[in-house]
Order: C-alpha cells, then structure tokens, then sequence
C-alpha cells in the first residue's frame, strides 16, 4: 500500500512539472474596431486562476500553457476565447458589444429580452455609478431613469431619501416603490450595498408592475446581486473621504448687527441695546459666528472586500462592506456594516440551488433636523459662545429665547440603530417537458430596531429625559413558481403562474422617564426617575396572492403581454379582503418590417402601448376595527382610574386602492447600437382613495378611513444615450434623460378641501402649510400672498387695516381689511414638474473621467430658517441674515424688506418666504487610472481615482441647499419646508480598487 501512495505522489510531481514545463511566455496587444490599444481588459487562462489586465496601450503578458486558452473580457465589448496553440505572441482585436437586442432583463417573476419588453422598463448598468463614490441606492438611482425623482431631503450620513416613480398616489398610505432583491419581496433599500448590485430594473407603468398587484401602485425596484464565478478572485475598494457645507447664509458681522438693533430700537422708541463703545468693540473684534460653531468639515472612509470563486458547478461570493461617516455638523455621524455570502449551484443536468444570506447594522448618530442649525441663524453674534466658567453661554439676551446651539450639538443624543437579517433561498427544477420548471424559493427576513434618545439638564430646564423604542419585525415569504419557455417556429411564448404567501409580524416596546437621577448614565439606565410612561404594540398581516403572465412573440415582431394577479390581504374585512388587478401590453417591432429595413436606418423600433391596475393597501392593519384608547381620570377627587374609552370608529366596508395606468412608448436603435432613444406618455389615476375623515363630535368624533376621492398623475419621459465618439483611443459614452409630471387631486369624495400639516414650523405657521384641493397637486403651499411693503401712496389703504408704510403687505381676499386664515390661499407647489438627469464617461487608454449632472425644475420651497431669521418676532426676536441692510426707511421707500415699526406684524407662513427650489447639480466628477499590468503584480489589477460630489450647484435658492427639506418621505401631502434642514455636502473622495 505504502509503495502505490509514494508512486501516486511521484506521477502526480512528474504531472505537475511537465505541466510547468509546457508554460511559457504569452504576449500581445488589445485594440479596438479603430486599431487603438484598450486599457484594462481582463485576460484570464481558461480554467485557472492566472490572469492579467492590458496596460495603458492595451500590452498585456503572462504566462500560459501551450495547450491553454485564454479569455478576453471587457465592459462594452464583445468577449473571445482565444487558444494559445503554442504561440508566444498573440494579439486580439474586441468587437464593439452590440448585444442590446438579446440584452436579458429582470421582470417580474422572471427575465426577458429586452426587445420583447412591451412595458415601461428602465436599466441602470452597473457601469453607469462604477465611477462614483456612492454608498447607498438612492444615489445610484438618482438622475439616471426617465420618471424617477430622487431627493436627498436629509443630507446627513444615512440621512432620509425620498424616491418616486411616476409621482405619488396615495394621501394616507406611503409612496415609496416596492424593492425586491433577489426575489425577497419587500426589501428595505436602506440596506442594500451598491458594490454588492449586479443588475437594476424600475418597473414603472402597469403592465410591468400589475404582476405585484396590490404592492406595485409605485413602481417596482428590483434588484440582482452578484454571484460568484469560476476561479478564484479577490477584490478589496477603499475610500477615503472630507466634506464641506455647500454654503452657508449670509449674516451680519457683530457690529452691523448691533447697528441694527439700535436702529430698530430707536424706530419703536425702547431703549438702545447696545452702547457706541460696545458696538466699535465688535466692529474691532468682531462677534461669534455661529454657522462655524455648528459646521465642520466631515470626513468618511468606506472598505469593500469580496472573494469569489467556485468550480463548474459550485460558485460563492462573500463580501464585507464598512462605512463610517461624520457629518458635516458636529457631532452627527453615521455608521454601517454589512455582510453578504451568495452560492449557487448546479446540482445537476436540472437541479440548481441557490442560497443567498445577508445581515446589515446602521447607526445613526444625532443625524436629525432642526435644532442647532436654526439657532445657529437665531442667536446674536454680539452673544459669546461661551461664559466665563468655560460652559456654552445658557441664555441669548438679544437674539434667539431657545438655547446654545452647543446645547443642541452635545447636551442631547440621538441614535437610531438597525440591524437586519436575511435568509433567502430556492431550488429550481426543470421538468420533464421541453422549457418547463418549477422554482420554489422561501425567504425570512428580521428587522431589530433601537431608537435610543436623551436631552439633558441644560436643553430640559434640569429635568433631563431620556426614551428607549425597541422593535423587532419579521418577515416571512414563500413564492412557488412555474414557468413555461418554448419557441415554436416563429412562435415564442412565455408563461409564468405563482403562488406566493407573505406574512409580517412586529412588536415593539417604549420606555420614557424625565427627571433622570443619574443622567450621565443616559438612555442605558432610565430606572431611577420621577415620572416614566410604558407602551407596547403588536401588529400582524399576511398576504395570498395567486398570479399569472403570458408573453407571446410572432416572429420577433408582433409582441403581447397579459397579465393577472389575485391578492388577499388580512388588513381587509371579508367582503372585501381580495381584488384582482389585470394587465394587458402591445408590442410591434417595426424594425422587423421589411419596409422599415430597407431604410437601414434603425436597428431596433418599436412601439409599445399599455393599460393595466395596481393597488395599495394603504392602512394599518387593524384600521376595518374600531379602537379604544386608555385614559387616567379621577372623580370627585379620588385617586386617579385607569380606564378605556372609545376611540376612532372602523370601517369595516374599506377597499384597495386602486390605480389604473395607461402607457405609450417608443423605442429606437440606431448606428449598429451606439445610439439609443427612448420615449413614454403615462397617464395614470388612483380611485377609492384611502383618507381619514374627521367624523362630527355628535357622532362620536375622531376620524374615520374611507375610500373618498381621486388622484391623477401623468407625464412624459425622454431618455438618450449611446457612444457619439469612438475613435483613437477615446471612448465618450453619454445618457440623458428628463421627464415631467403632473399631479392633481381629482377629488376629494365631496369634501371643499383637506388640510395638511407638518409640525415644523412651531409657532411659525398659523395654520395647516399644505391643503388639498380638486383641480390642485398634492403638496400645494397654504399661506398668505405676500404683496411687499406698503408704499407711501398707499398710505389710507394701510391704515384700514391698521398698519403704516413700510408695514409688511398681504392680499386680503376677502376684503374686510384685516388679514386673517379666510385670506391664505395657493401660493406654490413642493412638486416638481421637471426632473433630469446627464450622465457622462470619458475614456482614454488608462484614464476614465464620469461626470455626472442632475437637475429638478418647476418646484417651490417654504423657506422657514430664513423666515425664523428674518421674521423679528417670536422665537428669534431680531434680524440677523444680511438682507436686513435693504429694510424699508426713508430714502429707500421702494424696498420690499419691512421697515421698524410698532405696527410692524409678520407672517412667516406666506409667499415672502416662498423660493424658487429649482437646481442644476454637478452631481459629480471622477477621474480614475488604470495602472499598467505588472506595477504590483502579472495577477494584480489596480485602479486609483478621485471624486467631487455635489461639486456646483447651481440655484436661486438662498439657502445651503435646494435639495434638503425637513419633512421626509414618509409622506406626499406635506413636502418642502426646509425649516433647519440637514444640508447635503459637498464631498471630495479619494480610493484604489485592487483586484487578484
């Protein structure tokens, strides 16, 4: 036995060297159709792990067997496999890839060629963000697809995004699209990590997103992750990162400021507040600038590691991500951690199985609205920061009656931490009969959520609080797919049935205390206090849904798509608990006529057209039932009672939402694919729409859901791209897109209007800041239409309602000369008629620069941190922001700035303060280099680049950023208001991706 084990180790080290024996040198050159060298291109010895990128000038060299072959691999070009037959020389020309006609997409509940899409579908390839720093998915799809808004309303790290495809269709439900990644139904974007992202479809009219029924009203995300593939590979990216405000207010240095103070003392006969000693001192010295106190230059590393690999039959990937961002303002931070593993194998001839894991942790450190970036521009530069015994200064005598925003900055913690884990996997069989199989796929996903706060003794007046929310939810979904692929001469069909099961569960738990003994302990000991509340909640939903699609082609050429989908939700009461939304789509590929190739222009037309229904369940899950609240009362003074009253009635007659979308499209292909055109009409309206309607006090009182009115979306949508120049080495490749959107409510089920609020304003607003109206869009401003100062000819007017020239002017609607809520009307609209996008890629051997522009049109912003700082009233108490120089005095009897005086009477919620939001955003600019093959190492390939994010902005918008608001996204009817709105940054970013 001994002696056949040493003469097995002998033949396989005889193997091994004549193995080695047989490598020898391989080398050569890449080019293109222009016979120039192309940078970067993969070459790998089939089979192993051995391979090597072409340098600059497109040389590559390694070493390789006789026997070998070696593959050639790039983005935008078409692969060969190229044997070695004993050559030590060998050069290769790429073809341009034109595979955008048998280009595959994601659809729903299966893929499809792109050519026989008859729906609204738009790709993102990978390539288009592999340029850029970005960190989450919102960034990736920002400005890249016709009829997708993105805003970063929160420009913090892992601040909130609002994305919308096609507008918003729901009042009480939520907006957002549904996000599937890899089949997991439901996923929470937040989560997923852009480097880890393959493949991205936006489903967005009804015949692609019908097939998800009653959760496809928005618009559908789906998302592919990367898998892993033969052979062995490494590949680590780290970033490195600093950022700035984009731009901060305009105020008046110490000493004007005190100036002005005196000034408008003076007008309304007070006493000065300051002295002309103490006003050349700050002239001398200067003041506090408190926007410097609160901003500082963030900075951000983010790390990537993958390894993948496998053999014929067995593929893996793993990858690590870490992010750790601080914040542009101080103190404020955020943090994420995530882990992936994908396998996937070929068990046998018909047997595959796939199983893909992912677990995530965020923490959000103090990244919220408001607070010190309002007082920043409400406490008076003459007040110093800090007191004598080194604390931040506690009272403002001049400015702001809030405190420090030091106070705001490290007297309070805010924390929302979030952990998630997800387990997906599925077997795919193929049947016996030709183009059959059956894929079973089952998925959990658990959700822990920990928001932890804490104000201390300065912000609470020595009563320090703290609060603990803590919430787990779980997710559970089976999806059972069969699909039937056959074509049949010049007939081609698809069919696809499922039964798929969801079901999620949450619990959650709130624990609040003040007058914490210990509040150094924070919110991790809140025991020791002298009052506490506890709360508890439960919910629960599930949801059957029995679904089915037929695609059918005739001879590439003539395309139809019909779809079906059955949804039963438990949020509904039996009568009503199931709906059926079908869908329908035409396609006609002109290009296949023979009259339309003997233009031999087009390489692709087609003409698409669609009609289909979508859903919302836009209610909580309990919301048929009628509920009850607890209250605390004592009688006759007794001790107080636990007790339970009625609370808002059900409706036990509530139904889906129903959405109803029409769609035509025009597809065109031209120049052997190197320019492609898109265009979409959608008109699109959601009926039984879901609000809550206040019931009178003799009924009960409180409010009721009912399906009352109607709202309508529609648009057109425009996208271009393609390579206009190929030649000598340089490559530009460019995509544009814009769209536009209407949005008006049709009805509001009999109701005038509905009033909308928003809580951000304070004190500052008088009234609900947005009303729906019919024959209006959501998010329409309600406030006061703001006509300048009252002129000097316009003196016996003013006085009717009390006021003098240069008092603030408001339109008085109904002429009884007082300005009350009967005069607020219309004043703008939080949405956006125009979005857009032009994405572009230069490449020149090594080098590789993306520049990227966004851009939002025809949309308003409520500016209520200018209005807190130009108001001199309330909370501010003075003007501080440098506008105040123009203010209405004699000489200057034309300015519409208000001028000092004792009848002056301001209102913050109207037209003055109403801007003009729109933007265009150099997005960003990166510059990569490819370094040549061999600087590290033949089986290395390194890669350095530099970044600028939000680099120009270019706006009339006064404040730091047009994009930033303080209402998120979890709601459409109460948008806009930028009230000490986290600014988005303007970032720089350096980083290397290495691969083995």
């Amino acid at each position: 036995m001994k002696k056949t084990v040493k003469l097995l180790v002998l033949l396989l080290i005889l193997g091994q060297s004549y193995v080695f024996a047989q490598n020898a040198r391989v080398t050569g050159k890449v080019t293109g159709p222009d016979n120039q060298g192309l940078p970067g291109v993969n070459i790998q010895v089939s089979g192993t792990t051995v391979g090597t990128s072409s340098d600059a000038s497109g040389n590559f060299s390694l070493n390789a067997a006789s026997n070998a072959s070696l593959v050639f691999s790039t983005i935008g070009y078409v692969g060969q496999t190229v044997p070695v037959n004993g050559r030590s020389v060998i050069n290769v020309e790429l073809a341009e890839d034109q595979k955008t006609l048998n280009e595959v997409v994601v659809v729903g509940y299966g893929t499809q060629k792109k050519t026989d899409v008859t729906g609204a579908l738009t790709a993102i390839s990978t390539k288009e963000f592999a340029q850029q720093p970005v960190t989450r998915l919102d960034q990736v799809l920002q400005g890249r697809a016709a009829g997708v808004q993105v805003s970063q309303t929160n420009g913090a790290p892992g601040g909130d995004a609002r994305i919308r495809i096609r507008g918003a269709n729901s009042v009480l439900g939520s907006n957002n699209p549904l996000y599937i990644v890899d089949g997991f139904v439901g996923a929470d974007f937040n989560f997923v990590n852009p480097s880890d992202i393959e493949t991205i479809q936006i489903l967005k009219d009804a015949a692609s997103t019908s097939i998800y029924g009653s959760r496809g009203a928005n618009g559908v995300v789906i998302i592919t992750t990367k898998k892993g593939s033969k052979g062995l590979k490494v590949n680590y990216e780290g970033q490195f990162s600093t950022s700035e405000v984009i731009k901060k207010y305009d105020v008046l240095p110490a000493g004007e400021f005190a100036e002005i103070v005196n000034a408008r003392a003076t007008a309304v006969g007070s006493g000065l507040p300051f002295t002309t000693d103490q006003i050349a001192q700050f002239k001398q010295n200067g003041g506090t600038d408190w926007q410097s106190l609160v901003f500082r230059n963030g900075s951000g590393q983010q790390h990537q590691i993958t390894l993948s690999g496998g053999s014929d039959k067995t593929t893996f990937l793993i990858s690590g991500n870490y992010l750790n961002q601080n914040g542009i303002v101080n103190n404020s931070g955020f943090k994420r951690y995530n882990l992936r593993t994908n396998i996937n194998t070929q068990i046998n001839d018909k047997l595959s199985f796939r199983l893909n894991l992912w677990g995530t942790q965020s923490k959000n450190h103090n990244t919220v609205d408001g607070g010190a970036i309002v007082q920043a521009l409400a406490w008076a530069p003459t007040t110093p920061a800090y007191g004598a015994d080194g604390q931040p200064t506690f009272t403002d005598p001049i400015g702001s009656v809030y405190r420090n925003p030091l106070d705001y900055l490290y007297d309070q913690s805010i924390d929302a931490n979030k952990s998630g884990l997800n387990v997906n996997g599925g077997l795919n069989y193929k049947l016996p009969i030709k183009g059959l199989s059956l894929d079973l796929q089952y998925a959990v996903n658990y959700l822990n959520l920990q928001n932890l706060n804490l104000t201390g003794k300065r912000l609470s007046n020595n009563v320090p609080t703290a609060s603990r929310y803590s919430a787990e939810q779980v997710t559970l979904q089976n999806t059972n797919n069969l699909n039937y692929d056959v074509k049949i001469g010049n007939h081609s069909i698809n069919a696809v049935a499922v039964l798929e099961t969801q079901q999620f569960t949450s619990r959650d738990f709130t624990a609040s205390a003040s007058g914490l003994r210990f509040p150094q302990l924070g919110y991790d000991n809140i025991g020791l206090n002298t009052a506490a509340t506890v709360a508890s909640s439960y919910q629960k939903w599930t949801l059957l849904s029995l679904l089915g699609r037929v695609n059918y082609g005739y001879k590439d050429k003539y395309l139809v798509s019909a779809a079906v989908r059955r949804d039963g939700s438990s949020k509904f009461a039996s009568a009503n608990r199931y709906s059926v939304f079908p869908s329908v789509a035409l396609g006609w590929r002109l290009s296949e006529e023979e009259f339309i190739k003997k233009l031999n222009i087009f390489n692709n037309l087609k003409l698409r057209g669609s009609w289909g229904m979508t859903g919302s369940q836009a209610i909580n899950p309990y919301a048929t039932l009628s509920t009850y609240s607890t209250a605390v009362v004592a009688y006759n003074n007794s001790a107080a009672t636990a007790g339970v009253l009625l609370g808002n009635p059900g409706n036990p007659d509530l139904k889906w939402e129903t959405t109803k979308q029409v769609d035509v499209g025009l597809e065109m292909e031209f120049l052997n694919g190197r320019l492609h055109i898109e265009a979409d009409y959608f008109k699109k309206n959601t009926t039984d729409l879901l609000l809550n309607v206040a019931i009178p006090s003799y009924a009960g009182g409180g409010t009721q859901a009912r399906n009352v009115g109607e709202i309508e979306n529609k648009g057109f949508e425009f996208s271009i791209g393609g390579s206009p120049v190929v030649a000598g080495g340089f490559r530009w490749e460019t995509n544009f897109n814009f769209s536009t959107l209407a949005n008006k409510v049709i009805s509001l089920g009999g109701l005038p209007r509905l009033g909308q609020g928003t809580g951000v304003g304070a004190g500052m607003s008088t009234t609900n800041e947005f009303m729906l109206i019919p024959g209006e869009p959501l998010g329409s401003y309600w406030g006061l239409n703001y006509l300048g100062t009252w002129k000097p000819n316009e003196a016996d007017a003013a006085a009717k309602q009390g006021r003098v020239p240069g008092d603030p002017h408001y339109q008085d609607l109904n002429g009884d000369n007082a300005i009350t809520t009967d005069d607020f009307q219309i004043i703008g609209r939080a949405f956006p008629k125009v979005t857009g996008g032009w994405n572009n890629t230069f490449t020149y051997k090594g080098f590789t620069l993306n520049v990227f522009f966004n851009g939002v049109f025809g949309v308003d912003k409520l500016n209520y941190t200018r209005a807190a700082a130009m108001s001199g009233s309330g909370d501010a108490r003075q003007f501080i922001l440098s506008e105040i120089r123009d203010y209405y005095r004699p000489g200057n009897e034309t300015s519409n700035v208000p001028a000092f005086t004792k009848t002056y009477q301001p209102f913050t919620q109207s037209s003055r303060f109403l801007e003009n939001g729109s933007f265009v955003r150099l997005k960003n600019v990166s510059l990569s280099y490819n370094v040549p093959t061999g600087f590290i190492h033949n089986k290395a390939t390194l890669r350095v680049f530099a970044s600028a994010t939000n680099l120009l902005t270019f706006t009339k918008y006064t404040g730091p950023d047009p994009e930033s608001a303080r209402v998120g996204s979890a709601t459409d009817t109460a948008i806009g208001i930028d009230y000490g709105s986290y600014p988005n940054a303007k970032q720089y970013t350096l980083g290397i991706n290495l691969g083995f």
